[in-house]
């Protein structure tokens, strides 16, 4: 019962996030915002992780069901692939280094913060 509250909590923060989006004068993905808002709401102390944390694993643990769709898609628009795939695994390659480059400065960044606030 726990795991079906935290994943409505989820699902309508989802849908909060959507509405956002929806009401923007300019084209933004719902679903970022909808993280945006769980962000605020964990760092405002308003959602505690452990409150989430049955979900979290859920999803961690079925997570490889979230790929299927998008592996259904590639069989499916194979001859497309093969047919522009210099320029596809050139920008995999470049978009790999820049998120690594920015996972890094994220977590430089976090343990910046992290240790100012120990002082």
């Amino acid at each position: 019962m726990r795991i079906l509250l935290q994943l409505s909590f989820l699902f309508i923060v989802t849908l909060l996030g959507e509405a956002v989006s929806y009401m923007l004068p300019f084209t933004f993905p719902g679903t970022l915002i909808a993280m945006f808002i769980l962000l605020i709401l964990l760092g405002a102390g308003a959602v505690k992780t452990e409150q989430l944390q049955e979900s979290a694993d859920f999803f961690s643990k079925y997570m490889a069901l979230f790929f299927v769709p998008a592996g259904v898609e590639i069989v499916e628009n194979l001859e497309i692939l093969r047919t522009s795939w210099i320029p596809l695994v050139s920008i995999s390659i470049i978009s790999l280094f820049i998120t690594f480059l920015a996972a890094a400065k994220a977590v430089e960044f976090s343990e910046w913060l992290i240790s100012r606030r120990a002082k």
